[in-house]
């Protein structure tokens, strides 16, 4: 069986001509101005950055329910709690730490919990500390492996923590004794969540991927269902209760219901990158998901439709946490910084422009659709942003997205040239040029008509000589011109061609076009290149343009391994690890995640950790 098939089952008259050669010209002479966006910041829903702990990796977040409190778990140990406003340290909790897996603040914000490790067997343990003073209030042990997550009961009396020792355990936090232990799996446990009325509870399993619900009440089992066929790395409950999402190693977001476990909405396919965290809005409308490739996703519940996407992390992003209020979204990640976002639909018109660019250009990982792209362009617009009414202006002028308006393309290129935008200004110039063009010539003053004098009569040796002159043959003069040799093709080097492949893989630019990136991708693969050899064997991991194959993806990523692209030796790892298109072998599996982490990839130093 493929492995495919086992981890990823589960885009007239004169008038009009004139028109169209105003549109035609000015297009021309601002092209350059279109390619470029002129005024917006590339990160305009970056509201801040907090540098964190700087060259460490953060594990987990958290945000305090008033908003005024970021606390962060860290790999080396450290467990801080940061002002939201200012961005400094108020605290800094533990003592002789190894690691810090993740942090949750208490329902009313006065305690602070995290999944520390402080070294050898019995060293994992939840402890609680007392913002007010940084006092540790307990030190809950009894997990013998890493705790993977935790989460405080609604009403604030209990915290319950998952661990690589395959169990699921509930504490009494007043007290800090265990109330209960269960242990249903023999796999891993990831990731868990409460409900928001604390009757249940959702834990998620690794090797399987399988997804286990608890009554969280009388803790016992309800139903296990197969979510993933891969790690479910993270879950969260929406704030009505009546669903939860989960994200998988093998890139993929899922919706199910909470009552029945049938999933509802597949809001990502499987991807070749690792899903390490999900929330909702305070308000239900929108789902997040913090992924491996840096990007922060964001759909709506709705219907399930990517609304937007974020990038700013300079590696993967790990952990993500938003305060009641809904206005921010808070993130952290393997560069050891915390960055604060506006949360989807809370940025201002800057926001929206950025947002309608992506759809216009269907940049990836969004499609094309230019009719929300004028939708955002009109709304960002109406908000006083000059680059979205000469955008705006341009979609009518073209037709696209909107039904074509000269008249509406004028009225807001005026109001962007209103704005100062240069831009505007000269696409209303060249069609002030190119109306005076084609406008009808002046009335010409008509001459008196001219009366032609009689021709006059030719004698007949006359006639004779001037029919001898018309009926001569013409002499050929010219020589008959030889068409130009067509130039020689450039040759492109690997790099060129990769790039190109690239631009078509992910629609850069161009439409996306699988077949054609893996037209060029082996081309450059062919020619040695490394990131080609990479990116074929993940066409044929997913099928993609390709049809499914784990031996043809083996035999690139091989290839590209060989080179020290850790990309490929990660991956390679993973197909040892589970058996696809080779024997099962956990000593491989190892070696290869042991060369792609010392060729920097975090997603295999990880890996490492989770084998037994």
């Amino acid at each position: 069986m493929a492995v495919l098939q086992r981890i990823f089952s589960c885009r007239r008259g004169n008038s009009v001509a004139r028109e169209m050669g105003f549109v035609f010209l000015a297009g021309c002479l601002l092209l350059a101005v279109w390619a470029t966006p002129s005024g917006a910041s590339d990160n305009p829903d970056l509201v801040k950055t907090i540098q964190g702990q700087k060259a460490e990796i953060i594990n987990g977040v958290a945000c305090s329910p008033d908003g005024q409190k970021i606390a962060s778990a860290g790999d080396n140990g450290s467990v801080k709690v940061w002002d939201f406003n200012t961005g400094k340290a108020l605290l800094t909790l533990g003592k002789d730490l190894e690691s810090a897996d993740n942090v949750a603040f208490s329902p009313d914000g006065r305690l602070l919990a995290a999944a520390v490790n402080e070294g050898g067997r019995r060293g994992h343990t939840v402890q609680i500390w007392d913002l007010a003073n940084g006092q540790l209030l307990q030190d809950m042990r009894g997990h013998t492996q890493q705790i993977n997550d935790l989460a405080f009961s609604p009403d604030g009396n209990r915290i319950a923590s998952v661990s690589n020792d395959n169990s699921l355990r509930i504490w009494n936090v007043k007290y800090g004794t265990l109330e209960t232990t269960e242990a249903e799996s023999k796999e891993n446990l990831l990731a868990l969540a409460y409900s928001p009325d604390g009757k249940k509870i959702v834990t998620t399993e690794d090797w399987g991927g399988k997804i286990d619900m608890w009554d969280a009440v009388n803790v016992r089992l309800i139903r296990s269902i197969q979510g993933h066929a891969d790690w479910v790395l993270c879950v969260a409950f929406s704030p009505d209760g009546k669903e939860f999402v989960t994200g998988s190693r093998d890139g993929s977001v899922y919706a199910w219901d909470a009552e029945t476990g049938e999933r509802l909405r597949v809001l990502r396919d499987p991807e070749l990158d690792p899903v390490n965290s999900v929330v909702y809005s305070p308000d239900g409308r929108y789902v997040m998901a913090a992924t491996q490739s840096r990007d922060i996703l964001s759909w709506q519940r709705t219907g399930g439709k990517l609304f937007n996407f974020y990038e700013g992390h300079d590696l993967a992003v790990t952990a993500l946490a938003i305060p009641s209020s809904g206005k921010y979204l808070i993130s952290a990640g393997l560069d050891g910084t915390i960055r604060v976002w506006n949360a989807p639909g809370q940025g201002g018109p800057d926001s929206v422009y950025a947002q309608a660019v992506k759809y216009e250009a269907g940049t990836d990982p969004m499609e094309q659709d230019l009719g929300q792209a004028a939708k955002l362009y009109q709304q960002a617009a109406e908000n006083g942003q000059a680059e979205a009414m000469f955008r705006l202006g341009t979609m009518y002028s073209q037709g696209k997205g909107v039904a074509r308006s000269p008249d509406e393309a004028r009225k807001w290129w005026t109001l962007a040239a209103g704005k100062g935008l240069a831009s505007a200004k000269a696409q209303l110039q060249a069609g002030q040029k190119v109306a005076s063009a084609v406008s009808p010539p002046p009335q010409v003053k008509l001459e008196p008509p001219h009366v032609q004098a009689e021709p006059k009569t030719l004698a007949p040796e006359e006639k004779k000589l001037k029919a001898e002159v018309k009926e001569s043959p013409k002499m050929e003069h010219v020589a008959k011109a030889v068409p130009p040799l067509p130039p020689k093709p450039v040759a492109k080097d690997k790099n060129t061609l990769y790039e190109e492949g690239l631009r078509f893989f992910k629609g850069d630019g161009v439409p996306r076009d699988y077949a054609q990136a893996h037209k060029l991708f082996v081309e450059a693969a062919e020619m040695g290149q490394a990131k080609a050899q990479y990116r074929l064997g993940f066409m044929y991991s997913l099928g993609k343009g390709v049809k499914k194959s784990d031996l043809e993806a083996i035999k690139w990523w091989q290839k590209a391994a060989k080179q020290n692209d850790p990309e490929a030796q990660y991956y390679l790892g993973y197909m040892y690890e589970i058996g696809g298109g080779v024997k099962q072998d956990m000593g491989e599996a190892k070696k290869w995640y042991q060369k792609a982490a010392a060729n920097g990839n975090i997603n295999a130093a990880q890996s490492l950790k989770m084998l037994p």
